[in-house]
């Protein structure tokens, strides 16, 4: 009896192990992190005035991120130690959370779960390896508070919204403390990360996702959904009526760039296009966004040729992967690749659509061949691997995508370095994952753990 108790607590251990290196790793980095632009300026808030006044000013002069920007001053003034343990810990969960939302836990045994666990984690350290810059840009306390907390805990919103709103046993189990316990933390997660605009828009476009899947299935939507949909039109509410966000605007377009006020729907789509191909087409750019790209249109290569043993269908699948080591090898072998210079040009500060024709041709068709590739991948996903899949992983590239495109929806367009891609590029390595998954399945004879 005594052993069997040992041997279920070494079990257990065992699955937790690689989220407690991962934690270490994560925690010795942020020793590594020195407070820097808006770290010192919430810092310097944090002892010279009064918060409250402080957040009401800013409120009425810059952002309508009240509740994350209370968070940010009390980290900044707080010795660092602190928020180095609690944003470690954020990372760690982030890398627990993607595991729970995507297995079906009645089907996940010991074994299973230390591969997935550790395959989470090895993304999570890509993912943060890939926005190291967007982090850096404006202060790594002021970002990681503003960005990557505010993920987490939509992931966790999410996460207690499909395993108590959508099993209405397991709400059903709990008594009336822990019902308002769960309540309560489904509905300050959804506040706090819809206090960033760009959290606010997707968690908006994952409700709707989620609302028309359950029109389609015949699903019967529970009544606690209407809530979190009144609580995210609160959200615009704050967001369009906040005085601080439009006198920003306002000012960021005089300072910044004036043209911007002549710009249509088009050029600003145009400009939030043009953002992400100009980070890849840096100097750097293939090199620092190069492994996520490579990971994810690889694992997508490799799970195409799984499902179809064909060879149309992979070589296709291929063709994003082929472009991106093409240019990793130019760049090992001959420094800037003179291409890549070429395609530089492309991008002026107005967008593409303002370029040469000749670039504008060149930029257009090798986007249209990476979305072709990536499009007819997903149609042979939706033959062979099942519609469920294809459309899960269409949903989050078209979120990653739109959080991406609203970019071109500010001024500051090209001034605020990579913070806005952070979603863009959580939502790759969560297909990455969702693939992988997918293939260590197909390989398992036993039940799958998946939920769809």
């Amino acid at each position: 009896m005594i052993t069997t108790k040992l041997n279920v607590k070494k079990s257990s251990l065992l699955i937790y192990l690689p989220l407690i290196i991962f934690f270490i790793i994560i925690f010795l980095w942020h020793f590594r992190l020195i407070p820097a632009g808006d770290d010192l300026y919430f810092s310097k808030a944090y002892y010279e005035q009064n918060i409250f006044v402080f957040l009401a000013w800013h409120y009425e002069t810059w952002t309508s991120r009240l509740i994350i920007e209370f968070f940010i001053t009390i980290f900044a003034g707080l010795p660092q130690i602190i928020w180095n343990f609690i944003d470690s810990a954020i990372f760690t969960l982030i890398a627990v959370i993607i595991p729970k939302i995507t297995f079906n836990e009645n089907n996940l045994n010991e074994k299973k779960s230390l591969i997935y666990y550790s395959l989470s984690c090895v993304l999570v350290l890509l993912y943060i390896y890939t926005i190291d810059g967007a982090l850096w840009s404006a202060g790594y306390i002021a970002s990681t508070i503003t960005y990557t907390w505010p993920l987490f805990f939509m992931l966790l919103h999410f996460y207690l919204v499909k395993k108590y709103l959508f099993n209405e046993n397991n709400l059903n189990n709990l008594n009336i403390v822990k019902k308002l316990a769960i309540y309560g933390i489904m509905i300050f997660s959804l506040i706090f990360a819809m206090n960033n605009e760009i959290v606010l828009f997707i968690a908006a476009g994952a409700y709707v996702f989620i609302i028309f899947y359950c029109w389609y299935k015949k699903i019967k939507i529970p009544k606690s959904i209407f809530l979190m949909l009144f609580i995210i039109f609160l959200g615009f509410l704050n967001f369009y009526l906040c005085p601080g966000n439009q006198e920003r605007y306002m000012k960021d377009t005089l300072r910044r760039f004036p043209e911007y006020s002549t710009f249509t729907i088009i050029n600003k789509i145009d400009l939030g296009i043009s953002a992400l191909i100009y980070k890849f087409i840096t100097p750097y750019g293939p090199v620092k966004f190069g492994p996520i790209y490579l990971t994810f249109f690889g694992a997508l290569t490799v799970y195409i040729y799984s499902i179809t043993k064909k060879k149309i269908p992979l070589l296709i699948s291929m063709l994003p992967l082929i472009l991106i080591l093409s240019s990793l090898i130019l760049i090992f072998l001959v420094g800037y690749s003179p291409i890549i210079a070429f395609m530089n040009k492309a991008v002026t500060e107005y967008g593409l659509l303002h370029s040469d024709l000749s670039h504008i041709m060149i930029i257009s068709a090798i986007y249209a061949i990476v979305t072709f590739s990536v499009v007819y991948s997903l149609i042979q996903i939706y033959k062979y691997g099942g519609k469920k899949l294809s459309a899960l992983i269409l949903c989050l590239l078209i979120l990653g995508f739109a959080s991406q495109m609203i970019k071109g929806f500010s001024p500051t367009c090209w001034f605020t370095g990579e913070r806005w891609e952070v979603y863009y590029y959580f939502f790759i390595t969560c297909v990455i994952y969702i693939l992988t998954v997918e293939l260590l399945e197909n390989r398992d004879d036993e039940c799958k753990i998946t939920d769809w």
